[in-house]
């Protein structure tokens, strides 16, 4: 594998996306009808970043498969992970672990979960998460083998759940009150998420000032398919939004980033469709 500042784009093109019903299958998590693209940003050197509500463990997993030296963004924003020695220069990490730098901006895991069920009792609300759930209750409700599961639930910043009441109602009231406890809620292809107040917006721009620094002038791509990944679509310059029928959320995404572009096909299919047209033709 070629050294990350071997894989740069001197175009100053990076690429960020989602990954469940957006780069992977909503179903089957494959990314194989997105091969051709994949292909495409390997050879122009362009940075994908991944940047998703899933946990460290679980995209260090898939950015083995594709073969991916560049940084990634965890957990809804949670943090960014970048690869030691990725800049060339000194970075402000919060932490240092193995092979990473890491830049923080999430809450600590325990505190979410100890106040989402906090929150949610003070008010009569049942929820279920991910903390409640053993590995083989949230493979069977995520269609996950036991060995994703098991890495879906290495969790630090982010905590997905479910309501047992769907009365739009009850949500609104536990969202305002998770809100004014200093926490976020957002709604994925499949769980809500209760996060501190960082997004993936927030990292997004911190890890775009990274490559300026380096680079001077950048565009930015980014897809997404569903309402948690708003601030991503609004924080890049060419926002993509992914069909997702699971999602239900494209009418809105546009309505809140009238500027998006709106893939045809849904899932991998689409992304594969709107990487070729705007980097394959030139458009960005």
């Amino acid at each position: 594998m070629a050294h990350p500042s071997q894989l740069k784009s001197n175009r100053g093109l990076v690429v960020f996306t989602d990954l469940d019903g957006t780069l992977l299958e909503h179903d089957t998590y494959s990314y194989i009808p997105a091969t051709e693209a994949l292909d495409l940003l390997e050879r122009r050197r362009i940075p994908l970043i991944l940047c998703s509500s899933k946990t460290r463990a679980e995209i260090e997993l898939l950015r083995l498969d594709l073969r991916l030296p560049h940084p990634f963004i965890s957990e809804n924003g949670g943090a960014v992970f970048l690869p030691k020695g990725y800049f060339p220069f000194e970075l402000n990490a919060t932490r240092q672990i193995e092979g990473y730098e890491v830049i923080e901006f999430g809450v600590p895991y325990g505190q979410l979960v100890e106040t989402l069920h906090r929150v949610a009792n003070q008010l009569g609300i049942r929820v279920v998460s991910f903390s409640d759930m053993s590995i083989e209750e949230v493979a069977q409700d995520s269609n996950l083998s036991v060995l994703e599961a098991r890495l879906a639930k290495l969790r630090e910043y982010d905590e997905p759940f479910r309501l047992l009441d769907s009365n739009p109602a009850v949500q609104s009231r536990l969202f305002k009150a998770l809100h004014s406890a200093g926490l976020r809620c957002t709604r994925g292809g499949r769980y809500h998420h209760v996060t501190g107040v960082a997004d993936k917006g927030l990292a997004i721009r911190k890890l775009r000032s990274l490559y300026m620094q380096e680079w001077g002038k950048v565009v930015t791509i980014g897809l997404g398919d569903s309402l948690n990944d708003l601030s991503l679509l609004q924080e890049v310059d060419i926002p993509i939004i992914v069909r997702n029928p699971a999602a239900a959320a494209a009418t809105r995404l546009l309505r809140r980033v009238p500027t998006a572009r709106l893939s045809k096909a849904p899932g991998p299919r689409g992304w594969n469709e709107a990487i070729l047209e705007v980097v394959g033709q030139g458009v960005a």
